[in-house]
């Protein structure tokens, strides 16, 4: 008789558990790894490199107040520089010594952009492989008379642009950069003048 009664309440205790089937124990989750942030380059340190640019621009006469279109030349530069980076802030600075082919005031083909000097403070944003940046700075060039050097000049002002720069690899990037230049200076004889240069260049780079 007991072992009829205990039969009876194993049973009893038994038969919720096999009314609602076998137990489904959840499997545990599968963890998922973490796409990592793509790397911001490396763009801290000196650089050097080699740009050539169009130029175009205005040349103003002051007396007689003449003013003339600089004709459409061009600038083969070389830079340096230095960038330093916290996280994707870049800043530094950079000089450039250029040299003018065929810049000369419309009809005037024996007059030239001859040298410029950009003292440039640059600012940018790094994301991924690229920096965008815009500069600001100090220009000096040196126009030339052909058949009268007493005549050659020099003109400075303020320079403004924008630029980026992609690096194709650790070392090595191009780019692209837009410079204006508002530059005045004393011409020989007792007259001013007032030159706006503005040039479109290519550039090619070497971290060191």
């Amino acid at each position: 008789m007991k072992r009829t009664l205990t039969a009876a309440a194993l049973m009893s205790l038994a038969s919720p558990a096999l009314a609602g089937g076998p137990a489904v124990v959840a499997a545990d989750p599968v963890p998922v790894a973490a796409v990592a942030p793509a790397a911001v380059h490396d763009w801290s340190g000196p650089y050097v490199g080699l740009a050539y640019g169009k130029v175009s621009g205005d040349l103003d006469y002051t007396p007689p107040g003449a003013a003339d279109t600089l004709d459409g030349g061009s600038l083969t530069s070389l830079f340096a520089g230095y960038l330093f980076q916290r996280g994707n802030l870049v800043y530094g600075g950079e000089l450039a010594y250029s040299r003018g082919k065929d810049t000369f005031a419309t009809g005037f083909p024996l007059e030239n952009v001859d040298t410029v000097i950009d003292l440039k403070g640059k600012i940018g944003y790094a994301s991924n492989r690229a920096l965008f940046y815009g500069v600001l700075g100090y220009s000096k060039l040196d126009y030339s008379f052909e058949l009268f050097p007493a005549l050659d000049f020099s003109a400075s002002g303020v320079s403004y642009g924008v630029g980026v720069d992609f690096a194709a690899t650790e070392r090595l990037s191009v780019g692209l950069e837009y410079l204006a230049r508002t530059t005045d200076g004393d011409v020989p004889g007792g007259s001013t003048t007032d030159i706006d240069l503005n040039s479109r260049s290519l550039r090619i780079g070497c971290s060191l």
